[in-house]
């Protein structure tokens, strides 16, 4: 184990604490005993010399994606002669501090909708060049789905002919959106989610059992995505949006109200809710017969079910586009008005 002299300590470059705290709490979390297959697979992969050097880590929204990305790095970044990341050596600190010059994470800038060419760019500099402290250099791109086709296409050059020494991941919960030219010159991971009562028990040790039920539904089974749902408030959430599904089942849907009140608490989580309800939806649509959709499923009786569910789907890629689409310089109120005049056309009428 290599120890940090007090001198190395001292000459540590700022970073500012949200990033050290970022890291911190992503490390803390990659730890989770249901995320030990990924790191056990990741760390045998390296140890065997045998780690490619694109990684597409992908899974549900809060599957812990950068958590196993910013470990990873770590290991990576790590020069200790086992136990990595050891936690005491030179790197290790850097890379904790948020001030690893070989680390490099890459997102989306504050009031932009996706990561630039220019910041892709930006990276391929350093990534072509010499390691700064001699080990490798690795680069966490998170959300990886934010890049345009321009950055795809800038980062594919990367990853046609990669250094020895260079390590991109890719962490994403829409591998979908991901172009094949890129998925596939990567090892494709995909992270499983904690059983119920592994992430209930979790979410209880970390100060929500009160509300874990809830948080853990909202999440859909997403632990870490629970929690951070819990630290923003929005623990009665899943009661709202189903309260507001049933009254545009009704008719009775105050839309620019809605709209209004949506655009300003939890957007994002909103529309991931809605989107998540819809794709359930459509799945029960085509595994159920026309009688268990009359019980279940309302807003498909009558003639024109058919029609109804080729509405959903328009519906639910009009959803997954809107994700994308928040926090750029699109009006959310207005973006979210249209998506719920689509809503509220889908699920209203039905033959009683």
């Amino acid at each position: 184990m290599i120890a940090m002299a007090e001198s190395e300590r001292e000459e540590l470059p700022a970073a500012p604490p949200e990033v050290g705290c970022a890291l911190a709490l992503a490390l803390a979390h990659a730890g989770e005993s249901w995320l030990v297959p990924a790191r056990e697979r990741l760390a045998a992969m390296q140890d065997g010399g045998r780690l490619p050097h694109g990684i597409l880590i992908f899974g549900q929204p809060g599957a812990g994606q950068a958590e196993i990305g910013v470990w990873l790095a770590a290991r990576l970044l790590c020069r200790s002669g086992a136990g990595k990341p050891c936690g005491s050596c030179v790197d290790c600190h850097l890379h904790a501090a948020g001030t690893h010059p070989d680390f490099h994470w890459v997102s989306v800038l504050p009031d932009k909708k996706d990561i630039s060419i220019e910041q892709v760019r930006a990276l391929s500099d350093p990534l072509s060049q010499r390691s700064y402290r001699g080990g490798v250099k690795v680069a966490l791109i998170e959300p990886a789905e934010a890049m345009n086709i321009k950055s795809f296409n800038a980062l594919l050059k990367t990853l046609e002919e990669p250094r020895d020494d260079t390590y991109l991941l890719l962490a994403t919960s829409r591998s979908d959106r991901i172009p094949r030219t890129i998925a596939s010159r990567c090892l494709r991971l995909r992270l499983p989610l904690p059983a119920r009562a592994e992430a209930l028990a979790w979410l209880g040790r970390s100060g929500q059992g009160a509300n874990a039920e809830g948080l853990l539904r909202l999440a859909h089974g997403a632990a870490f995505l629970a929690a951070d749902y819990a630290a923003g408030g929005l623990e009665g959430l899943d009661a709202d949006m189903a309260e507001g599904l049933a009254a545009a089942s009704g008719g009775s849907f105050d839309l620019i109200g809605a709209a209004k009140a949506w655009s300003e608490q939890a957007p994002a989580a909103r529309l991931f809710w809605l989107e998540s309800w819809l794709t359930q939806s459509l799945k029960e649509a085509g595994q159920s017969s026309d009688r268990a959709d009359n019980n279940r499923l309302p807003w498909l009786r009558g003639p024109a079910r058919d029609l109804k569910i080729r509405a959903g789907f328009r519906l639910l890629d009009e959803l997954r586009e809107a994700r994308r689409q928040l926090g750029g310089s699109l009006n959310t109120q207005l973006l979210i008005e249209g998506l719920l005049v689509s809503l509220s056309a889908l699920v209203r009428g039905g033959d009683k």
